[in-house]
């Protein structure tokens, strides 16, 4: 089978967009050898999986010069360039997805060929095409400011002086500048924050209290602004009222944000509470729950993925405050939002967990076994799930054979990081003392035992001390 590069594009295309390719090689516009637009002919039939085993370099050759001999050079040329078009194919197809550039380039070419008639109509179209956006993000500001440069630009052609003009440019300048700036630092900061990294890169921080201070109280006015100030002012500060300010914005104004920018600074909000909140906080975890669970009613997930993480975390914190209802909706409704490459076994997971937490224990059993072992995560989160089912049923010898296999596993397995292998480990300890306390095989101190487990964070920590504490009484 053929390993290039050109494929690696031509499988991520739809077949809408292997048309659009197709009728753009077939144009002399874009292409004029029509040998490129043949070899790419040669190519569909082998989509979308290029896997045949018949496709091999010389009966690809073949049928492009069936009285040739097999040139290496040359195929590897005839690829490149097919390549290159590829490439500036989907150059141009995200081109085509921004009107706003769209209209500034037609303006820049208009004053650059003095074709002057066009200019001012143009111009109006690109600003009501702004206007009809609901988002009014630096970006929006960007491209206003755009917008009224070439417009300066046509109004010293024709020699006519605007004040309204320039004073458009310029405060559309200011506020893209000035929540832009907001945004680079704030992403600054939490690099610096994450990957332990020094704050050269951040500008002196009374800079932007300077700036904002300098710009028109129109400007600073702006929940826009605000938005981005505070959230700037959340990471450098960790402060709970930056945090109240900033969620009030993003519950009245989060409209105004590019929908990844809004999501992002959710994120911000989530991240903040997690590091904030005391151990074991139903009113933190109740807090993260509702802001997750916004996210995804609102429709705020990038590219409108959920990431398993994200999704398996949502269906954790609305069972642990038993929110049952709500977590089979959200299981049913939100699956096909997940990325398809373990769509299956996150699904089937959180349908454990939720029969689980509903004390349906067989159906609990019979979801975890449909998990696909693809990813150790999966494979954890099984194991652990089984533990606590047969601890569940009184399944005394399924139990002792599970714990060692767990054991094993652990201990063998050099794919899991310290953190994995910790947090099960100490799970597996303290489930296996239960066990031998609840069959009164071995006594332990059971309000110790709840001591120790409330000061470490393990997985399933939560139901161990349930469990500790309904043995207790």
């Amino acid at each position: 089978m053929i390993k290039i590069k050109i494929l690696e594009i031509l499988e991520k295309l739809s077949p809408e967009e292997l048309k659009e390719f197709s009728d753009y090689l077939n144009s002399p516009l874009f292409n004029k050898r029509k040998i490129i637009a043949g070899l790419f002919d040669v190519y569909k039939n082998y989509y979308p999986g290029f896997d045949d085993t018949g496709f091999v370099k010389e009966k690809v050759f073949a049928k492009l010069f069936p009285k040739r001999d097999y040139n290496d050079t040359v195929f590897r040329n005839l690829n490149s360039l097919l390549l290159s078009h590829a490439e500036n194919f989907l150059s141009l197809k995200n081109y085509l997805k921004d009107p706003a550039l769209i209209k500034n380039h037609l303006l820049s070419e208009l004053n650059s060929k003095n074709i002057f008639s066009l200019f001012d109509k143009n111009f109006r179209e690109g600003l009501n095409q702004l206007e009809k956006s609901e988002v009014r993000d630096s970006e929006f500001f960007l491209n206003e400011y755009n917008l009224y440069l070439q417009k300066d630009l046509y109004n010293s052609f024709v020699n006519k002086f605007s004040k309204d003009d320039i004073t458009s440019s310029g405060m559309s300048f200011m506020k893209f500048y000035i929540m832009k700036l907001m945004e680079i630092q704030n992403y600054i900061l939490y690099e610096c924050r994450i990957l332990g990294l020094d704050n050269t890169l951040f500008i002196d921080a009374d800079y932007i209290d300077k700036t904002l201070k300098i710009m028109p109280v129109s400007i600073r006015n702006m929940p826009q602004v605000k938005i981005y100030y505070n959230a700037l002012m959340l990471e450098r500060k960790q402060s709970k009222k930056y945090y109240n300010e900033l969620k009030s914005l993003l519950f009245e104004f989060g409209n105004l944000l590019e929908k990844e920018k809004l999501y992002n600074k959710y994120i911000d909000l989530i991240d903040f509470i997690k590091r904030s909140r005391k151990s074991n906080d139903l009113g933190s975890l109740r807090e993260i729950f509702l802001l997750r669970k916004r996210i995804v009613e609102n429709g705020l997930m990038p590219e409108n993925f959920i990431t398993n993480m994200f999704f398996l975390n949502l269906v954790t914190s609305a069972l642990r405050l038993e929110e049952f209802d709500w977590t089979f909706e959200f299981i049913e409704k939100y699956n096909t939002n997940l990325l398809p490459d373990h769509r299956e076994s996150v699904r089937n997971l959180s349908y454990s967990l939720y029969y689980f937490n509903k004390k349906d224990f067989q159906k609990a059993l019979s979801f975890s076994a449909k998990v696909g072992y693809e990813d150790v995560y999966y494979n954890l989160q099984v194991k652990n799930i089984a533990a606590r089912i047969y601890f569940e049923l009184n399944e005394t010898d399924l139990l002792i054979n599970h714990i060692s296999s767990y054991r094993m596993y652990l201990a063998k397995n050099r794919t899991l990081s310290r953190k994995e292998v910790l947090s099960h480990s100490l799970f597996v300890n303290f489930i296996d003392k239960l066990y031998k306390v609840k069959e009164k095989k071995k006594l332990y101190k059971l309000s110790e035992l709840i001591s120790k487990a409330g000061k470490t964070e393990f997985i399933s920590r939560n139901w161990i001390i349930d469990k500790a504490h309904e043995l207790d009484k």
